[in-house]
């Protein structure tokens, strides 16, 4: 787990984690119950390397201090990654969420 540089104005969370072991859980968990794997992932740092070594097309959020995520596009692991600050509330990236879903013609 990794604190929030300090509290700050708009910090959202003290802590978050890089692991990929809570997605490929949860992937392993869709592939034994036969469901089948997502066709994408769209998550945070360790979520998006761990679905992209899986073999599932992932997009991601990344702290441009943190090299992970542009490491796995180099190599070809990780489709898209968007540089942001991901310590900050969700609802300041509410612009982008938006056009993000708008664009993958997910917006209801």
């Amino acid at each position: 787990m990794r604190e929030c540089g300090g509290e700050r104005a708009g910090c959202a969370t003290p802590v978050h984690s890089h692991s990929p072991l809570p997605v490929r859980v949860a992937l392993g968990a869709a592939a034994e119950e036969g469901g089948g794997l997502p066709d994408l992932v769209i998550g945070d740092h360790g979520w998006v390397c761990g679905a992209g070594q899986l073999g599932v097309e992932a997009i991601g959020l990344a702290d441009t201090d943190d090299p992970a995520l542009f490491v796995g596009e180099a190599e070809g692991a990780v489709s898209v990654v968007v540089p942001l600050d991901d310590g900050v509330r969700s609802d300041y990236y509410l612009p982008l969420t938006r056009y993000v879903l708008n664009r993958a013609c997910l917006s209801q």
